[in-house]
């Protein structure tokens, strides 16, 4: 955390400091009554009283800087440190609120007694610690293949958000659902009604966890305690889902196959259209997934690792257990075959051998991260986003996928349903929920998927060629203005000068990925 900065407080700049609070957390020190500190964060900004007592620093929460002015904080401050100082141990934190209540009574008579001290506090989890033991556990889980490190990832994100670190230092056997339910509002106010959903359903489960007898008596959790904790609703979510034509799919695949984007981003495209999987299955994709259907001459078949944990996973007699198989036409599976040949000659050429992802990335997130993983799932977005004269989203092909094949060209349902591999659909019609061939039979179904990707690679075909898109420089500067644009860059030319002089400094400082492979090399 940065140094405090001592000032001179006034109601004007504490005002200011509050509402320019950003995401960092900043300390400032009021010159005018020692040890009084104005903590700033987005989340909310609060009064501390920081002194030295017999040696170790004592560090006090006063109360909310939108609730407490500054003159109640200075008389408030030096009243606690006094309260310390004669003996009496640190105060209730009802007595730090009675304090203040008094100044702000305004002639009421508010009664506050002399020294009350606070009790002991629980020894059990606060919920910052809760959060850390929750996520232990669910790393531990992903050994045990139990959760994916996306889930992970995604429900501490959650628990971690800022709204509800507010809670970090508040006990959880102290917390009940209305001080969620608070936290709730605030993002509801905020326009974030998704957000607020997420974290109900997550609070949810991780109190589930922490009443659990494995940790109840660590956490001091009281089971059921958020089972009244309401959602917000979030409205007609079907309504809002877009269900795209077949010639703006085309669009989307037609730019990809252009060769204005980067070979592995618009083949990834390229593959998620022709295939209708989910983003993390195409980016996600091993090269030793695809092989030869030997019993369909130029065909190609695609193990898909299933997303699912519980699918299970290879085994010594079937290498391919578990895995979602998809047969590739001719026409995809030919163009499959030429990328894996091209992108394994560029890694040759370049001295180094071919990631075993189809798509991988193209350098570490950050620096001292690793290097070999695949394609992050939102570069697709991103891509097809920037395309012109295309609304769809990656996620959208398969509506198109489901909708147009169906209501276009009479496919089964239970048929599109195979090769979505959606048992409950939240997709249009489509439902695959016959357990006998879900869970009961070793057969692919292969012979019921080629049709229905044989139609729907034929169909895309020919709508792609009714698209008409501009020369490749013009095609190229509209797919870069529009990422700009995105960003919220307005100067194009800054922006250039911008990353160019961050480039020039990462060089010197010998940051570059290309500098961080040379030192990994050597060492």
């Amino acid at each position: 955390m940065p140094r405090k900065a001592a000032l001179d407080l006034n109601a004007t700049s504490v005002a200011r400091l509050v509402r320019e609070a950003g995401e960092a957390y900043k300390e400032f020190a009021d010159g005018a009554c020692p040890g009084l500190t104005l903590r700033t964060h987005r989340a909310g900004s609060r009064w501390f009283a920081r002194f030295r007592h017999e040696g170790p620093q004592v560090r006090i929460l006063l109360g909310d800087a939108k609730v407490w002015t500054l003159a109640q904080a200075r008389s408030v401050a030096i009243d606690v440190r006094r309260h310390v100082e004669a003996g009496h141990g640190i105060p209730a934190p009802e007595w730090i609120e009675l304090k203040r209540a008094a100044l702000a009574s305004k002639g009421e008579a508010v009664a506050v007694p002399a020294y009350m001290p606070r009790t002991a506090p629980p020894t059990t989890w606060t919920f910052a610690g809760a959060r850390d033991a929750y996520g232990d556990w669910m790393r531990a889980e992903v050994a045990a293949k139990t959760f994916r490190p996306a889930t992970v990832r995604n429900y501490l994100g959650v628990l971690g958000c800022p709204a509800i670190r507010a809670l970090d230092d508040r006990f959880v056997s102290r917390i009940q659902a209305p001080d969620v339910a608070e936290v709730v509002a605030t993002l509801v106010a905020e326009g974030k009604r998704t957000q607020a959903k997420d974290v109900v359903r997550n609070v949810k489960r991780l109190w589930g966890w922490l009443a659990e007898p494995g940790q109840v008596r660590r956490s001091g959790a009281v089971a059921k305690a958020m089972d009244d904790l309401k959602a917000p609703r979030i409205g007609d979510t079907k309504g809002r889902q877009r269900f795209p034509l077949l010639a703006e799919v085309a669009i989307m695949l037609k730019t990809a196959q252009h060769g204005v984007m980067s070979d592995e981003v618009g083949f990834a495209i390229e593959m998620l259209v022709f295939t209708a999987q989910r983003r993390l299955s195409i980016v996600r994709a091993r090269v030793d997934e695809f092989e030869p259907w030997p019993a369909r001459e130029g065909w190609g078949l695609w193990y898909e690792g299933h997303r699912k944990i519980d699918r299970g996973g290879p085994t010594q007699n079937n290498r391919r257990a578990g895995s979602h198989a998809l047969p590739l036409p001719p026409g995809l599976w030919i163009r499959v075959q030429a990328y894996i040949r091209r992108t394994t000659e560029d890694a040759v050429a370049a001295g180094r051998t071919r990631s075993p992802w189809m798509f991988a990335q193209v350098r570490a997130r950050r620096a001292g991260a690793r290097d070999d993983g695949h394609m992050h799932e939102d570069t697709l977005t991103h891509a097809a986003s920037a395309m012109p004269g295309c609304r769809a989203s990656p996620h959208d092909v398969r509506r198109a996928f489901a909708t147009y094949l169906q209501t276009e060209l009479g496919i089964a349902s239970n048929r599109v349903g195979m090769v979505l591999d959606h048992a409950q659909s939240d997709l249009l019609l489509v439902a695959d929920e016959n357990v006998m061939t879900r869970r009961y039979t070793a057969d692919e179904m292969l012979g019921l998927k080629a049709p229905t990707l044989e139609a729907w690679y034929e169909a895309l075909r020919v709508a792609r060629n009714k698209v008409e898109l501009p020369d490749s420089e013009t095609l190229k500067a509209m797919l870069v203005a529009e990422n700009l644009r995105q960003r919220g860059v307005k100067d194009p030319e800054a922006e250039k000068a911008r990353r160019a002089a961050a480039s020039a400094k990462a060089w010197a400082e010998g940051r570059t990925s290309r500098q961080r492979a040379r030192q990994t090399a050597v060492t």
